[in-house]
């Protein structure tokens, strides 16, 4: 009977949690086709900031150079590369005067990285909405008119998209569809949207501002040393007043945030903890969810298995087999469901979800091991030691390989 009990009740939450990932897909706002005509399009700088991004580099560019939009500069600051990086923005800005190519400076001590280079990109801005997109982005041709198109449309200050992901690796097909899905449940009915709600979150991968509401708030130095820096950013414009809203991006681009297993555990490190308000009860929940809902259900299916080779045919172990297959059928379901955010992604990796399962409660324990025993996290060349108020505490700047740190200084000092 307890063992029928678990069953059961493991199925009613796979049911209730699959009714909210629909719910999630069913009420995000869908972005159309522009149909403002050129003249109505405002100037626009699009503001990308890379650091050793010398492999995603050009294809982001190639994308933005190729944008159907009338009116357009890109800023590009390499944010103090060890690669190729900045050698072949540099190239992109000689063979197109769209394109400003703008070498970063150094944080000052208690600044996140990105924070600090957009905030010196954005000293080099013309137009008149800023657009903060990120090195691994790959948009479409549409992208641009129809995300701005949005924006003045909706009358917003601020609107970010929710981006297709590409996902390339055995680990990224791991990983991504349990990690990417278990922050569906986080705004399940997209309070953000909502004026009145105090939920505030953007995608930092792609966001649009207005050029006014963003320096009338201070722009990224008000939230230098937040390590969820696109959340900070949009809970400022929403605690000032300002509009914001959260719309699909999946038919604008896309991105591949990482490649490997060693780079998708140092990014999720640095604030995944952060991203669940770095609570030890939203930890609790989350590890819950995950084991119960990807787990739980093929480890029941051999509980069945086994009791079937027994020869046990009891009324019981029927009835535990129709909610153990109900279960499987629930979760490929959501599996299905989640895709329409994933590329790369076979049929048949819907049986690595056990495994994506517990590789994610792994990260989730190891990023709030980090946070709370105060040890540093390493992100591209630096470290930070995030607290539990989700900001960075004040270091020296330092990179995580000194001499290569130098001898690229002296590289940019003979180049200049």
């Amino acid at each position: 009977m307890i063992l029928f009990s678990f069953f059961f009740a493991n199925s009613i939450l796979m049911a209730c949690m699959f009714a909210l990932t629909v719910a999630f897909y069913t009420l995000l706002r869908n972005v159309e086709a522009s149909k403002l005509r050129d003249k109505e399009l405002p100037f626009v700088t699009i503001l990308v900031p890379a650091r050793n991004e010398e492999t995603k580099i050009g294809r982001c560019l190639d994308s933005l150079i190729a944008q159907d939009y009338p009116n357009f500069e890109i800023v590009v600051i390499d944010d103090r590369s060890t690669d190729a990086t900045g050698e072949i923005i540099e190239g992109y800005a000689k063979s197109d005067d769209r394109i400003k190519f703008v070498r970063g400076k150094d944080a000052p001590s208690g600044w996140i990285g990105k924070c600090n280079a957009l905030a010196h990109a954005v000293g080099y801005a013309s137009g008149d909405w800023y657009i903060f997109t990120d090195a691994d982005t790959c948009h479409q041709k549409n992208s641009i008119r129809d995300s701005v198109s949005y924006a003045i449309s909706n009358k917003v200050d601020m609107v970010s998209f929710v981006p297709l992901q590409e996902l390339g690796s055995f680990w990224e097909r791991v990983v991504m569809p349990s990690l990417l899905s278990s922050f569906l449940l986080g705004d399940v009915f997209h309070t953000v949207n909502d004026p009145q709600a105090e939920r505030a979150y953007a995608y930092g991968q792609y966001i649009i501002c207005r050029r006014s509401s963003y320096l009338a708030l201070g722009g990224h130095q008000c939230v230098r040393d937040e390590i969820v820096e696109d959340h900070a950013i949009a809970r400022v414009f929403k605690e000032k007043g300002y509009k914001i809203l959260v719309a699909d991006g999946k038919t604008l681009y896309r991105v591949r945030m990482y490649t490997d297993l060693e780079s998708m555990w140092q990014g999720w490190t640095k604030n995944l903890y952060s991203l669940i308000d770095s609570k030890v009860g939203n930890l609790l929940f989350i590890l819950v969810l995950l084991n119960f809902v990807l787990i739980a259900p093929f480890v029941q299916c051999l509980i069945v298995l086994n009791l079937w080779c027994q020869g046990d045919i009891s009324p019981l172990v029927l009835n535990l087999t129709y909610l153990a297959v109900a279960q499987i059928a629930i979760l490929a379901l959501w599996y299905k469901r989640t895709g329409d955010h994933r590329a790369g992604i076979a049929w048949y990796n819907f049986f690595l979800l056990p495994l994506g399962g517990l590789a994610v409660t792994c990260l989730y324990i190891h990023a709030a091991y980090m946070v709370l025993s105060g040890s540093k996290v390493s992100w591209k060349g630096r470290q930070y030691t995030v607290n539990t108020s989700k900001t960075i505490q004040p270091v020296t700047n330092a990179s995580l390989d000194p001499a290569l740190d130098a001898a690229s200084g002296r590289a940019r000092e003979a180049k200049d």
